[in-house]
């Protein structure tokens, strides 16, 4: 793996500039904090074309630069914030006060699968965030998700659950893991299965800097369980779920296809928001460390392979796309930014192109994903308490690919 890292850091160079920081309110809006200096340039790419726009052909968009063309899927939902996709077509999705939604033959279904009971909790960032489904779903049935409860002590925890899901309804089958430190904000959540088959969990400090440092705390980490809830033999603590530690706030995890390396988007504090390169047992620094500083002594702490510099974007979902012209690239989601970033990397240790998609068209944008036949979509929050929301917001917004 340190190979992959040393690669790759000799392939993308830091993108000062790229991903920016946050403040304290780690979605925050855009406008609140300095204008990033230097950095790597972003260019804005044209806009793609709804059927709708007379001057393009139907399912086309104006330029090759953008192959895709932008339909609404769903609209006036409650602030989505992960989604999934079935081998026979179904799109699930979680809405963060605590609804688990499906679309269904390019339809979404009006009554939820599943509305989580007490203790569950939303506020703030908290609430329903992550989900992933098993490899074997088909057969299961199983999925996972990560929520934010009230504790018996009156405190506030997340944890992970396996859900059984049916044709029609949902239920909770049971806790894989619990007591993950959670508060209004800074809860992580992000939950992916991984090439190896195991759950990646994406855990927040809760406005605790020092749990991030606290190798027995969950806190700040980003953590590695089985699909059956036990901890891998070869995690890098034994009988620890702790992967690697030391973040902030991490909302986003992506495998490169070509590598398999993992990759992770971080909320920085004011500023130097992150895209990590994560190795087992690594120590991303925070609160110690941020931008390009390293430390010195033990333990080694890694400084992020890109950050935003002085400016906020929030980087939330991450994705690598697979099929059509933009195959290898990575797609970061921004919430203060108010964009999708394409991320172009390097193959010959070259300086990567960072293109702006959809700059400030769709407001806050919580996540990114490609489904199975090559059409990517997007998740808007507007209705998250910090965005401008319309009559139509929030919205699943569809990309449909123009090159098959």
């Amino acid at each position: 793996m340190l190979s992959h890292i040393t690669l790759l850091r000799g392939t993308l160079i830091l993108l000062t500039g790229l991903l920016s920081a946050c403040t304290n309110n780690t979605d925050a809006e855009p406008g609140g904090a300095p204008a990033a200096t230097g950095g790597t340039p972003v260019t804005e790419a044209p806009a793609a074309v709804t059927p709708e726009d007379s001057a393009a052909e139907p399912g086309r968009t104006i330029s090759p630069e953008v192959p895709y063309t932008v339909h609404t899927l769903a609209s006036g939902l409650d602030v989505p914030w992960e989604m999934a996709f079935a081998p026979d077509g179904r799109i699930f999705f979680t809405e963060r006060p605590g609804s688990l939604r499906v679309i269904e033959n390019g339809k979404l279904q009006e009554t939820p699968l599943l509305e989580f009971p007490a203790p569950f909790m939303s506020k703030g960032e908290g609430g329903l965030l992550g989900l992933a489904l098993d490899p074997e779903f088909e057969r299961n049935g199983f999925a996972y998700v990560y929520h934010t409860y009230r504790t018996e002590e009156g405190g506030t925890a997340n944890r992970v659950l396996r859900l059984k899901i049916g044709s029609s309804t949902a239920e909770i089958s049971r806790v894989l893991l619990d007591h993950i430190p959670g508060d209004t904000n800074h809860n992580g959540g992000r939950i992916k299965i991984g090439p190896d088959g195991n759950l990646y969990v994406t855990a927040g400090d809760r406005y605790e800097p020092e749990l991030a440092q606290d190798q027995t705390s969950l806190g700040g980490k980003v953590l590695r369980i089985t699909t059956a809830g036990s901890i891998p033999e070869d995690n890098p603590w034994p009988g620890s779920p702790v992967y690697s530690m030391g973040h902030r706030n991490p909302q986003g995890l992506a495998w490169q296809p070509e590598s398999g390396v993992l990759f992770s988007s971080e909320h920085g504090q004011s500023s130097h928001d992150e895209l990590n390169v994560i190795e087992a047992g690594a120590n991303y620094g925070w609160p110690l460390i941020e931008g390009d500083e390293t430390g010195d002594g033990e333990p080694k702490l890694v400084a992020p392979l890109a950050h935003s510099g002085d400016e906020t974007w929030a980087p939330s979902g991450i994705t690598f796309i697979t099929q059509g012209p933009w195959s290898g690239e990575l797609l970061v989601a921004t919430l203060a930014g108010q964009q999708v970033l394409r991320v172009s990397l390097s193959s010959s240790g070259g300086k990567p192109a960072v293109t702006s998609l959809f700059k400030e068209k769709y407001g806050r944008i919580r996540n990114v994903a490609e489904g199975p036949d090559g059409t990517l979509y997007l998740m808007t929050n507007n209705r998250d308490g910090r965005g401008n929301a319309d009559e139509q917001d929030d919205k699943l917004i569809a990309l449909r690919p123009n090159w098959k």
